[in-house]
């Protein structure tokens, strides 16, 4: 843990073995799960006879997909003892190194993630095709999160560096000003200007095994994930605050 610490503290980030195999199934269940609940409200039909996460695009509109992804929709519970691995066995270190307060896993019941109440032990999941442009572009979580607050990604599909998240290195070392942002016109997270990003290192994307999780600072900026993988690309956030 002391060198996830310092790779933390030095990058902004962390890789660390979170999950077993048992645990990535189960919640892959869940994501599909919540997915086919969904399409039923919603009255989409086509995914009645889906059984398997990966092949989700198969059944699947791209103007049904985008009805799917809403903020309501992709949302999932993690179970109590879930929440207590990743709280005190696997992050409490990093954790404990920036506040001796209490933490907790939280999501915005909001349509907005700055906006409305905190729900804890939520999570939000995200599905992306191969080679589509539909992701966000570089940000910094600070600008939309009420506070300090970390932020874990977890891919339940993909895992290899074609599939994970595009990180700046060293970026969350500075506390990006107001004045590096731009205009979002696809999403709502709050964009930088390219001619800043080119201030950092290349961007890096880590080669993960299935089970491991980025662990990352909320000033740490990153985005541009596009997905240059086969097939898709499913994962989910889990934010982290102290209470």
């Amino acid at each position: 843990m002391k060198n996830s610490l310092k790779e933390f503290n030095e990058n902004g980030f962390a890789v660390l073995k979170v999950f077993n195999k048992k645990t990535i199934e189960k919640y892959k269940k869940k994501v599909l799960n919540n997915l086919k609940k969904s399409a039923e409200k919603k009255s989409i039909k086509s995914l009645r006879k889906l059984k398997r996460l990966e092949d989700y695009f198969s059944f699947i509109s791209d103007e049904d997909h985008v009805k799917l992804m809403d903020r309501e929709t992709r949302t999932i519970k993690i179970d109590n003892a879930d929440t207590k691995t990743i709280m005190k066995e696997k992050f409490g270190k990093i954790f404990s190194y920036f506040s001796d307060k209490e933490y907790k896993i939280f999501r915005s019941n909001g349509v907005y993630s700055w906006a409305g109440s905190d729900i804890t032990n939520y999570a939000g999941f995200r599905i992306v095709k191969p080679k589509s442009q539909k992701v966000a572009g570089y940000h910094s979580d600070h600008y939309n999160l009420k506070n300090f607050r970390f932020t874990a990604w977890v891919p339940l599909v993909g895992f290899s560096n074609k599939y994970s998240l595009n990180l700046l290195p060293g970026s969350h070392l500075i506390k990006h000003p107001n004045s590096a942002t731009t205009v979002n016109n696809i999403g709502t997270a709050t964009l930088i200007k390219n001619e800043y990003v080119n201030k950092f290192k290349k961007p890096f994307r880590p080669n993960l095994k299935p089970g491991e999780v980025i662990l990352f600072h909320p000033y740490l900026i990153h985005g541009n994930s596009v997905n240059l993988g086969k097939t898709l690309r499913v994962s989910f956030e889990i934010r982290i605050c102290t209470i």
